[in-house]
């Protein structure tokens, strides 16, 4: 799948443009010092590469003769149309990015497809292109795009590809290659000569001079153009050059001609008599092919070849290997001026500079060199010692041990005495041409020899030793110089002073020593910093060390982190992807690191010896284009398109893949990605995918974003909205269903539960009723039976009395007084009897209790407002007997001459108001001491929900008693016989 991003790539091509200048190819390097990483099919790459091209979006492009690849620093991948339609052809024989960022490809038999924007259109016969080999193409002054084929050039006005008409003077029938130089004028290399369409004219002028069969034309930075011949050589077109055929020509950003040969390899013509004496880099050097063909520099500054078995990458190396002899091992060094003295095991001494070395005529074994403080320089080796005089070096003594013994360490004291440490072991002394030795002191380890020695600047002579080891010595005595915690560093293998403190190199991490105290680096960082075996500082004060993890640079503002503090310690790695051979020497020569007059910094290793320029250490500011490759869903993978996919549900496995388009030193890049929604931090790692399980249905958004090899970011990166369907189950309308299923069950429960409280209130209901008509009965049959049968015998007793005896009278007031209690009591039993099917009206119930008062009754005046409604049986029933027990007061106790009944229905609430013009309350009577009518009528109404409230005084201003009950509790609803859904859940409140 082809990805497209127009907006991405305008992006890039912006940063682009930002970020200034790329690094170059040093032009004052060999091609060997340069680092170089050869492909062939071993490493996936194709075979027979045929021709070369950058995009914008900075993919490296390989036209083949099995088909278009691209790549983009770690893996090939095969150009697959998106659209399915095939190409013309599947040998490509030129690739050509336009001015517009558009990727035209040529084939070897005919045709000419476009990659755009993510689309593909093919151009054959039928728009004009002939079935011919296309060599070429380049873009005139105007932007016309021009291919070179075996028939001849072609030129593409939009629509079709058009031959050159007969008035532009074209000559011959054949083009080899095309080019527009740099003032726009167009060259076409043709059968056998050279024509030019220069800016603004309509016709080809033929070139001076005879051309063979070019199949590349470049021009120099002076102006002058170059043809490379398949059959001739390399050349300016009006002069002679190297005689190779070549395929490839390049001029890089520095000037430097670059030529590809069809079977001698790769030359290099450097500026100035260079041109004349190539550089020559073939498959005995490294390359994968001494056939090659297509040259190109990318816009990161390095150099790509394409050869009959892969590809080949030239890029810059921070450090730069020095010519050694081949064979060369265990490397001295000290500083010689501005170039490096260097001694080996096998090979004679030597005096090299960053790309030059020098013989000397010293061919004995020197494993130590020292250089003192007043600049002299120090040989030694089993065969002796040396001093550097000039150009000479004189013998200044043997070692003072007779059987045969490697020098590991040397110093001068400003005493001019000169210190060496053996392997035999043991330290010696020379002075006054004395050898002296220096052991079983008091503060010198016992039988061990010092690994590194160095005097500092107040002339103290430091030594370090194994097992963590250091002492110093001052005057004659030797000392510890520290105190508390020791260095943790094992074996003691380098030892500099930067001026402030001195600095303890070791096997295990790297240590301080200032003002007498010891200060060892972090924990954290303390894999970088083993087993280091050469320190020294720069002209800047920044600090360099050699170790077995590389060449570590940590400026003097981080140093301070490196021992602790908020900020996590900073510091650059340079290791085998800048050009360090091997690691570090970790046992003799000692130490590993120098600095050189002009400021050169020089490394030993394993393998080689390097150099860096501190001032002149280039960063790659270009950040890389950033682009989502792939996504694959339980492992199948899924197209998307604009940034967006859609997932089915239940998706468990989530892999998307990624790349970075930094092709200098893509081990390097990093990345950082986030799955908004699922991640809640930024994951930072080397990966080019990501792996997600189950993140569950939703909508999630991927971003990433990365940075070189020099942590130059990009910010923007790319993203991918992702959208997982969810499962039925998880849908919204699903939860609905079940919210409303639920609430059904729950509503039935409380049905449920609402029948059988209502079931066992009717039950209770019941029970009272049967309870008063028990009452009824027993009052029937006994005190109301029992009360007329009293009444008829003194009724009959009275009658035997004459009509005038006092005795009689007495008899008749008793037989009144009792049938009015008979009357009384068989209204109670009426009361009793009374149930939900009788009459419910409050108000005739009221006005009926005058009858029960026996006497003659004020006047009593009934107002109704709002329409009535019917009310629940207890409600009914309390404030019936509430009333009835108000009006018996007024009628019997208050002497009162008016009562007035107002019943009142509104919506909300219900309210009987009772009211006399008698004699009210006694306080204690309302506060309902020793008196039980007012308690009674609160208890009533506090049974049914209301509030009672009398308003009385015991002079004649008459009483108020005003009950009033919610209307959610008082009102009968159709339905359930409880009443509404209120009482209902006050019922079940009570009754739960």
């Amino acid at each position: 799948m082809f990805p497209t991003r127009a907006l991405a790539c305008l992006l890039c091509v912006c940063l682009l443009l930002l970020a200034g200048s790329a690094v170059a190819l040093d032009p004052q390097r060999s091609v060997a010092q340069f680092h170089h990483t050869a492909w062939t099919v071993n490493e996936g790459a194709p075979g027979q590469v045929t021709a070369l091209a950058q995009t914008p979006d900075g993919y490296l492009w390989l036209g083949t003769e099995i088909g278009l690849y691209r790549f983009d620093g770690d893996r090939f991948t095969r150009f697959i149309p998106p659209d399915a339609s095939a190409f013309p052809a599947t040998s490509v024989s030129t690739l050509y990015t336009s001015r517009s960022g558009q990727l035209w490809v040529g084939f070897r038999y005919g045709g000419i497809s476009l990659i755009e924007g993510g689309h593909l259109r093919h151009f054959s016969v039928q728009h004009g292109l002939p079935t011919s080999t296309v060599y070429r193409m380049a873009e005139d002054a105007d932007g016309r795009l021009w291919a070179a084929t075996f028939t001849g050039p072609f030129y593409f006005d939009g629509q079709r590809w058009n031959r050159p008409a007969a008035s532009m003077a074209y000559p011959g029938h054949q083009a080899r290659t095309v080019f527009a130089d740099r003032d726009g004028t167009l060259w076409i290399a043709t059968g056998n000569g050279m024509v030019v369409l220069r800016r603004g004219s309509s016709a080809f002028v033929a070139v001076p001079g005879k051309v063979g069969r070019v199949s590349q034309i470049a021009q120099a930075p002076d102006g002058a153009v170059w043809v490379a011949e398949a059959d001739g050589g390399i050349r300016p077109l009006s002069g002679t050059g190297e005689d190779a055929p070549s395929a490839g020509l390049l001029f890089d950003r520095d000037g430097v001609l670059w030529a590809s040969t069809l079977g001698a390899g790769l030359l290099r013509f450097a500026p100035g008599d260079a041109m004349r004496h190539p550089e020559r880099f073939q498959r005995s050097d490294g390359l994968s092919s001494d056939y090659l063909q297509p040259l190109l520099e990318d816009r990161e500054g390095n150099l790509w070849v394409g050869s009959s078995r892969g590809l080949d990458r030239f890029r810059h190396a921070n450090l730069a290997e020095v010519p050694m002899p081949e064979g060369s091992q265990d490397f001295a060094i000290a500083a010689d001026g501005d170039r490096l003295l260097v001694g080996t095991r096998n090979q004679p001494l030597q005096r090299v500079t960053a790309t030059t070395r020098e013989p000397l005529a010293l061919s004995s074994v020197i494993t130590a060199i020292q250089r003192d403080r007043s600049g002299g320089l120090w040989l030694a080796g089993p065969d002796g010692v040396w001093k550097a005089e000039g150009t000479q070096f004189r013998r200044i003594t043997d070692l003072p041990v007779a059987a045969r013994s490697g020098v590991q360490a040397m110093a001068v004291t400003s005493d001019g005495a000169l210190w060496l440490s053996l392997n035999t072991p043991g330290l010696h002394r020379y002075q006054h041409e004395r050898w002296t030795p220096v052991q079983d002191r008091a503060g010198l380890p016992s039988g061990d020899s010092p690994l590194v020695m160095q005097v500092d600047a107040r002339n103290r002579l430091w030594l370090g030793f194994a097992r963590g080891g250091v002492v110093v010595m001052e005057g004659d005595r030797f000392r510890t110089p520290w105190t508390g915690e020791a260095p943790q560093v094992g074996n003691v293998t380098a030892l500099h002073e930067d001026g402030q403190a001195m600095w303890i190199g070791g096997e295990r991490g790297l240590a301080r020593i200032e003002d007498g105290r010891v200060r060892n680096v972090l924990p954290a960082v303390l894999e970088d910093f083993r087993g280091i075996s050469g320190i020294v500082s720069d002209a800047a004060g920044d600090l360099w060390l050699n170790g077995a993890r590389g060449v570590l640079h940590v400026r003097a503002a981080d140093v301070p982190a490196l021992f602790g503090g908020t900020d996590r310690p900073r510091y650059e790695k340079f290791n085998a992807l800048d050009g360090l051979p091997g690691v570090a020497a970790q046992f003799r020569p000692l130490p590993t690191a120098a600095r050189s007059d002009d400021g050169r910094l020089w490394f030993a290793t394993t393998s080689g010896l390097v150099s860096v320029d501190p001032r002149r250490i280039a960063r790659n500011l270009i950040p890389p284009p950033v682009e989502i490759l792939s996504l694959e869903a339980d492992g199948t993978a899924l197209p998307f398109d604009q940034g967006k996919v859609e997932l089915a549900a239940d998706t468990r496995n989530l892999r998307i893949g990624f790349t970075a388009l930094s092709l200098s030193i893509p081990e390097r890049v990093r990345f950082r990605y986030r799955l908004e929604g699922f991640d809640d931090r930024w994951i930072e790692t080397s990966e080019r995918s990501a792996l997600y399980n189950a993140p569950g249905h939703g909508r999630y958004v991927f971003r990433v974003m990365a940075s070189n090899n020099d942590g130059v970011w990009n910010e923007t990166g790319d993203s991918l909205v992702i959208s997982i369907a969810p499962n039925y189950w998880e849908t919204g309308w699903f939860r609905a269903l079940c919210v409303i299923v639920f609430a059904g069950v729950l509503w039935l429960l409380y049905l449920l539960r609402l029948r059988q409280v209502g079931a066992r209130i009717r039950s209770r209901l019941d029970e009272r009723h049967r309870e008063r008509e028990r009452i009824a009965r027993e009052l029937h049959d006994t005190l109301l039976q029992s009360t007329q049968g009293l009444i008829l015998r003194l009724d009959a007793s009275s009658r035997k009395l004459a009509g005038d005896d006092p005795v009689r009278a007495e008899l008749e007031s008793a037989i009144n007084t009792a049938e009015r209690v008979a009357s009384e009591g068989r209204e109670r039993v009426r009361g009793l009897r009374r149930h939900s099917g009788e009459s419910r009206d409050l108000g005739a119930a009221l006005l009926g209790v005058q009858e029960e008062a026996g006497r003659e009754m004020p006047a009593v005046h009934l107002a109704v407002e709002g329409a009535p409604r019917a009310i629940q049986l207890r409600v009914w029933e309390e404030a019936y007997m509430i009333g009835r027990e108000a009006l018996l007061n007024a009628f019997q106790h208050a002497e009162a001459t008016s009562v007035e009944i107002r019943i009142r229905y509104s919506r909300h609430a219900f309210a009987l108001r009772i009211r006399d013009d008698g004699v009210g309350f006694q306080p204690d009577a309302l506060a309902g001491a020793g008196h039980w009518g007012v308690a009674g009528m609160r208890e009533r109404a506090a049974r049914v929900g209301g509030t009672l409230r009398v308003r009385s005084a015991p002079s004649r201003q008459g009483t108020e008693i005003l009950l009033q009950i919610r209307g959610s509790l008082a009102w009968e609803k159709a339905g359930f016989k409880g009443g509404k859904r209120r009482h209902l859940r006050r019922l079940l409140k009570r009754f739960w």
